[in-house]
């Protein structure tokens, strides 16, 4: 047997063994899709949430099984987040388009259809109502986002990429003369509908998937100082280490592997890179390249580090579980402009803070991140009722996600990892009946601070939270099951309110309340709860659209109408 043939074989234990490790429920396609968008997005800050909710495979999909949507290493999954960043000139706007075939190699026809989607999707011409004919609702609702994002990163003045991603099972990248020639006529009819250069298609053939797959991110890292560092302790506190690092060597230390910098060490910093055009990071780069009479440290605020089990020997700092809380800018500014040389007597301040305990923690970050502007999940990160709740879902053996990826790059299975806006979605749709607003307005949810103290009001009981996301969660899994297309194209973004339906079906009640909530039996919640609660999905969304001809599925799912003719519809059936 071949070694080419090999690396397709060792691939499909790869995939069994993510699939057993994440603890996933699904369809061989799904698990595939997901398990190779997790790969190929490795390097990137992206949660398992993020690539499940990029899905848009199904009917009607174009060709497509995945769109993800990045600016300025935000990924953002509504009009509603998109709202919320403040786009700049500097602004880094970035789409991943996926394509995954367990097929045994690459194909024509993959293209082809990739070659007639985007030709539409890249076309502002083809309004709504065109697309609305022609794609299914959450992939209509994806071209939306990526259409307003590419718009307003274009006002800005902002810079915009794709990359189409092509992934099979072939042992190999083997592809013809044909396939390339198609594959440039895509790049090329991209590139000009968007007037970016930056487009590329990528092909990923078994032997790719498994070095991505086999290459794991360390978890312990060695900082070099300039001097030995001043090591002080605060009773049982924690450890502190201050000193000076050569620039040469800090950029030696955020750089990974590939010649990339080491991104997943600023994922508990609440903000991202502001962009080299910004002023104060061009400040900091023009002192980098050409004041070298004054340390880099005079003039610079430094940078904090959180970490864990730390070995010192001299000047060699070894620790686990490297946070870099404060100096972002500084950080990637000094990555960016600074040509890694040791010989640069220069350095920077760095502060390493040893330190378990979560609460401190949390406070490190929130005092050296004060003077910024936060996204709303981070803002609430810190607060003391989401802490409570990460306590309480620990007990329960569940993983509440308040600092992102925190618990996936500590190997936790992705089914029982939260996250605070899957939490709250999940308490509005279940518990205040409210699924059109947690689909039309997730960040909403959070934002803003009547709904916020509404969803996450310390008073309930935290279990009645957990089956919140459990009920969610295990109804995602369900619907991932299905195997009829024409079902899962009617109820592709209705899933909200199908665990809305469940909930009633499971309790036997249209109205009950979070002490419901708390002490629901979810073993109750079978295939054949699944079933019934879908069934009468799909009466309702007929009966609704013969009522309401000119309604599409997007907007019927954020309707509040529509959640009040499920709710009618609820209790005729419980009546029954």
């Amino acid at each position: 047997m071949s070694a080419n043939n090999n690396n397709k074989i060792i691939l499909e234990g790869c995939i069994s063994q993510y699939q057993h490790e994440n603890q996933l429920l699904s369809v061989e396609s799904e698990i595939f899709e997901l398990f190779t968008i997790s790969q190929i997005t490795k390097h990137m800050n992206i949660t398992y949430e993020n690539i499940y909710n990029s899905i848009v495979d199904g009917g009607n999909d174009g060709g497509i099984d995945s769109i993800l949507i990045i600016v300025d290493d935000e990924v953002v999954e509504s009009i509603d987040e998109l709202d919320e960043l403040n786009l700049s000139s500097s602004s880094k706007t970035r789409f991943y388009i996926s394509q995954c075939k367990k097929e045994n190699s690459f194909k024509e026809l993959t293209i082809d259809k990739l070659i007639s989607s985007c030709s539409m999707i890249f076309d502002l011409e083809k309004d709504e109502a065109y697309l609305t004919a022609r794609f299914n609702a959450d992939l209509l609702e994806k071209i939306l986002i990526l259409r307003a994002a590419w718009i307003k990163t274009s006002i800005k003045g902002g810079s915009l990429s794709i990359e189409l991603n092509y992934c099979c099972v072939a042992p190999k990248i083997e592809i013809s003369s044909s396939f390339t020639s198609k594959r440039t006529q895509l790049e090329k009819l991209i590139s000009d509908k968007c007037s970016t250069p930056e487009v590329k298609f990528i092909c990923y053939s078994s032997e790719e998937l498994l070095k991505f797959y086999q290459a794991r991110k360390p978890s312990r890292f060695t900082l070099t100082f300039k001097d030995n560092p001043l090591s002080t302790s605060f009773g049982e506190a924690g450890i502190g280490y201050v000193g000076t690092v050569k620039l040469g060597d800090y950029k030696k230390f955020l750089t990974d592997d590939d010649g990339s910098i080491k991104d997943y060490m600023f994922e508990s910093n609440i903000r991202h890179f502001q962009g080299s055009a910004v002023d104060v990071n061009k400040k900091i780069a023009k002192t980098i390249t050409e004041n070298s009479q004054n340390d880099f440290w005079w003039l610079n605020n430094g940078i904090t580090i959180i970490a864990e089990n730390p070995n010192q020997a001299s000047k060699l700092l070894s620790v686990d579980n490297v946070q870099i809380v404060n100096g972002l800018q500084s950080s990637y500014t000094i990555f960016n402009a600074h040509d890694g040389s040791t010989s640069d007597e220069r350095s920077v301040l760095v502060k390493v803070i040893i330190n378990k305990d979560k609460e401190t923690i949390d406070k490190i970050i929130e005092s050296t991140n004060s003077q910024n502007a936060v996204s709303s999940t981070a803002l609430r990160a810190t607060e003391n009722t989401q802490r409570k709740i990460e306590i309480f879902f620990l007990n329960e053996g569940y993983f509440y996600d308040r600092r992102k990826n925190y618990y996936k790059n500590q190997g936790k299975p992705a089914s029982k990892i939260f996250s605070i806006q899957f939490t709250a979605q999940a308490i509005e749709t279940i518990g205040f009946d409210g699924p059109h607003t947690a689909r039309s307005k997730p960040t909403s949810l959070i934002k803003d601070d009547k709904a916020y103290n509404r969803i996450f009001d310390s008073s309930k009981q935290f279990k009645s939270y957990l089956n919140c996301c459990l009920i969610l969660k295990k109804t995602n899994e369900y619907w991932g099951l299905i195997e009829e297309a024409h079902l899962k194209k009617a109820t592709t973004n209705l899933k909200l309110h199908l665990a809305r339906i469940a909930t009633s079906i499971v309790l036997n009640k249209t109205e009950y309340n979070f002490e419901d909530l708390a002490i629901i039996d979810l073993n109750n919640y079978t295939k054949e709860s699944f079933k019934i609660s879908l069934d009468l999905l799909v009466s309702s969304i007929n009966s609704y659209v013969t009522a309401n001809p000119n309604v599409n599925l997007i907007n019927m799912a954020k309707s509040k109408p529509f959640t009040e003719h499920l709710k009618d519809n609820i209790e005729v059936y419980i009546s029954l």
